[in-house]
């Protein structure tokens, strides 16, 4: 019987808006063989203090490089002999465990079940959970998912900030990488691709749907409902063109791993 994945995480929280989360999440906590963070070093000290009092391995590091991050986290996962690692990002984990708290505890049946022969399964969302998005996140994303798709020959969403990683794909994924940013996203998934790409699968979930609003009750008070908070959180030509960039740079780190030819 296989052992219970390990939990990989990163997390930023420079304002302490995701400790009031962290006590219903005990419990989802514990279904994991161990968890592992990265934080970043301007993350709030009572969130730092949270997830160790929660039993999460915690690695404080430099802000701004997500990638080296991930990195870390899926190596200390590795050192520790885990054969299935859960990457996902914390406030995306945290809504996940509590709006769908069964999707996410069936997810290691669910994997086992389907996909006995992936090394790397983009766990995405779904058509309703994917609509929730800002389109500043989902227009660029589309494009990223995209290219991503084009290489492997079916649809995959990469860009949902959760991933299932199995031992060889790790392995694969820790001696190829080299981004700093999020373009990890495509860069991974590509690592695996460029070896087989039946290794690399798909699953979608309701539970990944746009979380960052959890955070933020008060502001979204102020503006008069979530629609107008993201209007005025999103609808901004910086958050467009980070996003945009982002895009580019991972498409970029996946041409970089598969080379810059024409797929079918």
């Amino acid at each position: 019987m296989r052992q219970p994945p390990a939990l990989i995480t990163t997390v930023h929280d420079p304002e302490r808006r995701l400790v009031r989360f962290f006590k219903e999440a005990g419990e989802a906590l514990a279904a994991y063989s161990a968890s592992y963070a990265f934080v970043t070093d301007s993350t709030h000290p009572d969130v730092i203090q949270a997830l160790r009092d929660a039993g999460v391995c915690a690695d404080v590091g430099p802000t701004g490089v997500p990638g080296i991050g991930q990195r870390r986290v899926l190596a200390r996962a590795i050192q520790a002999g885990h054969e299935d690692m859960f990457y996902c990002d914390f406030d995306r984990w945290l809504h996940w465990a509590g709006s769908y708290p069964n999707e996410l505890s069936s997810l290691p049946d669910r994997v086992s079940q389907d996909h006995a022969g992936a090394w790397f399964i983009c766990l995405g969302r779904t058509a309703r959970a994917l609509a929730t998005h800002p389109l500043a996140q989902s227009l660029p994303e589309a494009a990223t998912n995209r290219a991503l798709s084009t290489v492997a020959g079916k649809s995959l969403d990469a860009t949902a900030g959760a991933s299932w990683i199995r031992l060889a794909g790790a392995r694969l994924v820790l001696s190829g990488s080299t981004v700093t940013t999020k373009a990890t996203d495509l860069e991974w998934p590509g690592l695996i691709i460029r070896v087989d790409s039946d290794r690399v699968q798909s699953a979608v979930f309701e539970g990944l749907e746009f979380e960052t609003a959890d955070g933020y009750a008060d502001e979204i008070a102020r503006a008069g409902s979530v629609e107008a908070w993201i209007r005025a959180t999103y609808d901004q030509p910086h958050i467009l063109r980070d996003r945009l960039q982002l895009a580019a740079d991972s498409i970029s780190a996946l041409i970089r791993v598969i080379g810059d030819t024409d797929f079918d």
